[in-house]
């Protein structure tokens, strides 16, 4: 067998080893996407955030993320054709807020397409915080949820 013919099957097998890695990695999102489309609670550990299923029913969830960066857990939602913005994000605020004892930790006007915004709480765990980032343009919006060392103190003036 000659060196052209050796290099040629190297390749051959690895195009076709990173070609199986490639359709591993995207059979396993869609299936994580699929299975986490109707999921009620957006879990990091023992605390629970509501997703927008919960909130306001099923939505176009085409992309996921889960990473850790600096000893903070994040996870990134991202949602498209929502065919109303403004309701979807002002009752997702509302359940966080009311239910849940999110508060603002940035400026919010829904009415500003293009925009993003923050709602923060103290973790469950002791000396963590969850921090919400929420973007949006007129038809889909980005959850960015983020789990790390921080809290949250309110002072009484």
């Amino acid at each position: 067998m000659s060196n052209r013919n050796i290099f040629l099957n190297v390749c051959l097998v690895t195009l076709i080893f990173l070609a199986s890695l490639i359709a591993i990695y995207i059979f396993s999102m869609s299936l994580f996407i699929l299975k986490n489309k109707d999921a009620k609670y957006y879990l990091f550990g023992n605390d629970k955030i509501p997703s927008i299923y919960k909130v306001n029913g099923k939505r176009n969830l085409y992309f996921y993320r889960s990473t850790e960066k600096d000893n903070n857990e994040v996870k990134i939602f991202k949602y498209k054709d929502v065919e109303d913005v403004k309701s979807d994000l002002s009752n997702y605020i509302n359940e966080l807020k009311d239910t849940y004892n999110y508060v603002y930790t940035t400026e919010l006007d829904l009415n500003n397409y293009n925009d993003t915004f923050e709602l923060s709480a103290n973790s469950v765990d002791d000396g963590k915080i969850i921090i919400i980032n929420i973007s949006y343009t007129e038809d889909r919006y980005v959850i960015k949820i983020t789990k790390g060392k921080g809290n949250l103190n309110f002072y009484d003036n």
